[in-house]
């Protein structure tokens, strides 16, 4: 352990890795050759997710701001979308997943992302002070998901 990082500090990376490892590879069942939009490529879990994806093979886009773009390229992503410039829902690239980590976008606009056989991960997201507006991305993608092509998935880590 780094003699900058506390012992609290150090204690939550098997967090943030086996919230990236479960997500990518049981839910998103993440394959060689793949494309991977990881929006929050920069946080704890996005960082693990970033590497892990990459290990298994897939082509890996992170999402960022400019301050940490240097940061995600340098530990593994094939390329980086600064969302100071750019929206990554608007730009028409299609992947094979979607793990959503910020969750600062709305979900129709996020469903743009996938692919039509895609899949969404939604593993995170803005704090909310009002409890209908935690469940509010859940209960969005509960009611489409028997309705759409891309399998919508909401997703907490289970540290066992």
């Amino acid at each position: 352990m780094p003699g900058s990082v506390t012992f609290e500090q150090a204690a939550a990376v098997p967090v943030a890795a086996v919230t990236a490892l479960q997500g990518l590879r049981d839910k998103g069942q993440v394959q060689p050759g793949q494309q991977v939009l990881i929006n929050g490529a920069a946080g704890g879990v996005g960082t693990c997710a970033v590497q892990i994806a990459r290990s298994l093979g897939a082509e890996v886009t992170g999402v960022c701001s400019t301050r940490n773009a240097g940061l995600v390229r340098s530990i593994g992503a094939d390329r980086v979308i600064d969302y100071t410039r750019e929206d990554f829902t608007e730009n028409r690239e299609a992947y094979d997943v979607l793990f959503d980590l910020a969750g600062n976008r709305p979900l129709a606009a996020c469903r743009r992302v996938p692919k039509p056989q895609g899949t969404y991960i939604a593993a995170g997201g803005p704090g909310s002070r009002w409890i209908l507006g935690l469940a509010a991305r859940p209960a969005q993608m509960l009611a489409l998901s028997g309705f759409v092509s891309q399998k919508l998935v909401i997703y907490l880590a289970r540290p066992d």
